[in-house]
């Protein structure tokens, strides 16, 4: 007999959250529970656990049906770890057996030491159904580091304090520690998550999130046949050092790029000199003639440099941007900025073969040859042949490029401008309208200006002080900042621990501290403020002073937006705040409203010397970070923090949620006599 997980009984599925339970909690799911997954351990409560370790979370990747909702657990070790290390054992002498050794890293076939998830990059991917319940213990074993998990794209709205990031809406995770993440798949879609703590992800820290919903309640299921597990194609930059050995930099390095683009954790090195190919196997995809197929593309991407995907001899029909459907469009070329990810269809129109999926670095990312492929393999009728076995062909040469055709968000896109293959996300149409987003007047408005701010160097390097920088070439030192504002974190997470911090050491535009009065940047804890349920209009602007490589794509937690404006200043000048506000008084900063169906997004990608506007809907109370993903930009504090509501308006953690703060206890004067 099955017993149900709701309202009705006695039995509390919060205890996994450690909360008391509630009869208003209507956001349980209803999962089925074996009395033999039950236990007491409080009689005189009454109170029954369940074990969820009896719920693997692998048995969550199925078909999606309606009222079946699960409890997926899963179990995640990070470490300290290697790549092409002796689990992979003569893998990169060309043996392939060995590259599928249990626990062998592949990468781009150089060995290196990495941060992994269970000994695996990227880490399990988590593919579950709609309205699960997912519940992730993560063991810290990586000595010397503290950690957090964000899930990127689910947006916590009934449990914020599990959204990752730590010092914001939770400690991190100390080493030889473990924390227990627990959250429903609110968001149907394509995720991911990733380590938001130091460079652990551009380590290895990172891994495929995918929420599918109920086929037959799928928007566009009817216009494909397949939607596979393995179908996903998640793209993450990779190099032969550390993070922390390039960060905050290295004068003689000429900057921080990556050696190599990986797909699925497996790549390519192609040498800069000779461009010669390392030989790795790469990741497989089968297809059968005449199938449509839906693809999920994942930008795991660290460095400040976009990616363009395309499949050889095969379109690409975009039906999903970040999550969320939008009409069905063809193209050639796709190009996603890091925290981006699409869906796309695939028609398999051939009748067999081996064709490239090409992925290749943009922007700073080209100096060296940076790009990888996968393989898309025809299935064929043939019984006697091993298809996935059959042999790998020669890379394509590195300048021996596959026809453009149309692109979808090329850096360089027109947008509106008409005659051009160019084309750009506020193109797309949504499935979905909200005309009282789209058209209201909203209730607050920002212009957030971000810059990385040139520093001189007696500026950083003041005895004393200690300001977060980078140090990309030569004595260049810059630090990020939006609005003149550079992001440091508090010492006790404002969410969890709202007592721990004093209103003082916050700033924002119109209140900066004391030891900032007369400085042109200021470091601090840049919070704004938003009332509960207001409409939020953000005019993001790119103040640099000239068309460059850099397209920072900006991600806001906790939230979807509706991007009604993105481009460039119609003149080519330089756009700055004080432009886009006249431009605004003169109802010149262009809008995508002959599209009465803008796309919803969560991460958009700012044109270089240009500017977004986006607005959302602020019904989600909470701390919510907003910053450039790229990982040394946040590290440099090119980002905020957006609270949401007031803090009675926030949803408690449970009792005895981890806390943190600094201790500098005083010194009793009798206590020196007694140690004297």
């Amino acid at each position: 007999m099955f017993l149900k997980t709701t309202a009705s009984l006695f039995i509390l599925i919060n205890v996994v959250l450690g909360q008391d339970y509630k009869e208003e909690d209507n956001n349980i799911p209803d999962i089925d529970v074996l009395p033999e997954d039950l236990y007491d351990t409080d009689s005189a409560l009454r109170t029954l656990y369940v074990n969820v370790s009896r719920y693997p979370g692998e048995l969550c990747n199925r078909p999606c049906r309606p009222n079946d909702q699960r409890m997926c657990y899963f179990h995640f070790t990070l470490e300290h770890y290697q790549a092409m290390g002796v689990a992979c054992g003569k893998c990169a002498q060309g043996i392939v057996e060995d590259c599928n050794n249990a626990q062998c890293i592949v990468g781009d076939g150089v060995e290196k030491g990495v941060m992994s998830i269970n000994r695996m990059i990227p880490g399990p991917a988590i593919q579950v159904c709609q309205g699960d319940l997912i519940i992730v213990d993560v063991v810290n074993n990586a000595h010397g580091t503290a950690a957090t998990i964000h899930w990127h794209g689910l947006h916590m709205r009934d449990t914020p304090f599990m959204d990752g990031v730590p010092y914001t809406t939770q400690c991190p995770i100390p080493f030889a520690s473990t924390f227990r993440y627990t959250f429903s798949a609110s968001e149907a879609g394509t995720h991911f998550y990733h380590s938001h703590s130091g460079h652990h992800k551009v380590n290895g820290q990172y891994g495929a999130l995918i929420v599918r919903e109920t086929y037959f309640e799928g928007a566009h299921s009817s216009e494909y046949d397949f939607d596979l597990p393995e179908h996903y194609i998640l793209i993450s930059d990779w190099m032969h050092d550390y993070g922390e050995q390039l960060f905050p930099g290295l004068p003689s390095t000429g900057g921080i790029f990556p050696n190599s683009l990986l797909i699925n954790g497996r790549g390519t090195y192609i040498n800069p000199r000779t461009l010669n190919h390392t030989k790795v196997p790469v990741t497989k995809y089968l297809v059968k003639p005449g199938k449509k197929y839906r693809f999920r593309i994942i930008n795991s991407i660290s460095h400040a440099c976009p990616v363009q995907l395309q499949v050889e001899g095969h379109g690409l029909s975009v039906i999903s941007s970040d999550s969320y459907n939008v009409e069905t469009r063809p193209f050639d070329t796709l190009v996603s900025n890091s925290g981006e990810r699409y869906d796309f269809i695939l028609t398999a129109n051939y009748t067999k073969g081996d064709f490239w999926i090409r992925v290749c670095g943009l922007g700073v990312c080209a100096i060296n040859p940076t790009e990888s492929f996968a393989l898309l393999r025809y299935e064929t009728n043939d019984a006697n042949e091993e298809v996935i076995d059959r042999p790998q062909p020669d890379f394509p040469a590195y300048n021996e490029t596959f026809p453009p055709g149309t692109y979808l968000n090329h850096p360089n896109a027109t947008c509106f401008k008409g005659g051009s293959n160019d084309h750009c996300i506020t193109e797309l149409t949504a499935l979905e309208a909200d005309e009282e987003l789209l058209n209201k007047r909203p209730d607050h408005k920002f212009f957030l200006a971000f810059h990385n701010f040139p520093v001189p160097n007696e500026e950083v390097f003041r005895p004393g002080s200690f300001p977060h920088f980078s140090n990309l070439q030569d004595n260049l030192t810059i630090v990020g900042a939006v609005n003149n504002l550079s992001l440091v974190f508090p010492a006790s997470p404002p969410l969890t621990q709202p007592k721990d911090i004093d209103e003082s050491q916050y700033c924002d535009e119109y209140h900066w501290p004391k030891h900032c009065i007369g400085n042109r940047l200021c470091s601090c804890i840049h919070r704004i403020k938003i009332r509960r349920n207001s409409i939020v209009e953000l005019v993001i602007v790119d103040e640099s002073t000239a068309v460059g490589r850099m397209h920072h794509p900006f991600h806001l937690h906790g939230y979807r937006f509706m991007v009604t404006a993105l481009g460039q200043h119609p003149l080519g000048l330089p756009m700055t705040v004080a432009r886009a506000m006249q431009m605004e008084r003169q109802k010149g900063l262009p809008r995508s409203y002959r599209n009465d169906r803008p796309p919803f997004k969560d991460t958009v990608s700012i044109p270089s010397c240009g500017f977004a506007v986006v607005r959302f809907r602020a019904s989600n109370p909470g701390y919510w970070l907003m910053h450039c993903h790229y990982e040394w930009h946040l590290a440099i504090g090119m980002g905020l923090i957006l609270q949401v509501g007031n803090q009675n308006q926030m949803v408690s953690p449970p009792k005895d949620f981890p806390k943190c703060k600094n201790y500098v206890p005083n010194i009793r004067l009798s206590n020196i006599y007694k140690t004297v």
